[in-house]
């Protein structure tokens, strides 16, 4: 809105036009069009922006696996699972916590533990006692691995430990 409604015939106004790129790398194509009252020209295109948005720098998790499947005995008792941490990005990257998504079963916690730091390009093996059945609701726990990845959003990266198959 160019802060009046309409313009009268010669007048002038001032136009700002803003992209926001933060948390949009990649390609892009837009463009600025006046909608007028002018029979046949209802809408005018003013100018295209076109450009490519480099992503901003920062720490990038993966794990695998993602998915842990309990079966039999560990079903009752948990198992030891090693999960391999990379770090894709390129500033460290930190883990904080990780946790059910409930809050019930923390798994790690840097308060007691301090952090674990992975360097750029780096992988670190992390092994988790998983919990058996009996301490988690349901059919399957969600982990929420908290770190300072720009890649895991807001929430954090899942990991899901399914009980039985």
């Amino acid at each position: 809105m160019l802060g009046k409604h309409a313009l009268a015939a010669g007048e002038k106004t001032e136009l700002t036009v803003t992209y926001l790129t933060q948390g949009r790398p990649g390609p892009f194509d837009k463009s600025v069009i006046f909608s007028t009252n002018i029979p046949g020209e209802e809408k005018i295109e003013i100018f295209k922006l076109s450009g490519d948005v480099r992503e901003a720098p920062g720490a990038k998790i993966a794990v695998a696996p993602r998915r842990v499947v309990i079966e039999g005995n560990d079903l009752n008792t948990g198992k030891k699972q090693v999960f391999s941490m990379k770090n894709e990005g390129s500033l460290p990257l930190v883990i904080k916590n990780m946790r059910s998504k409930d809050g019930k079963n923390v798994y790690f916690d840097s308060g007691k533990d301090g952090d674990i730091a992975i360097e750029p390009g780096k992988e670190l093996d992390v092994e988790l006692q998983l919990k058996g059945r009996a301490d988690v609701d349901g059919n399957r726990e969600l982990i929420l691995v908290d770190s300072n990845a720009i890649n895991a959003g807001s929430a954090g990266l899942f990991l899901m430990i399914q009980y039985g198959e």
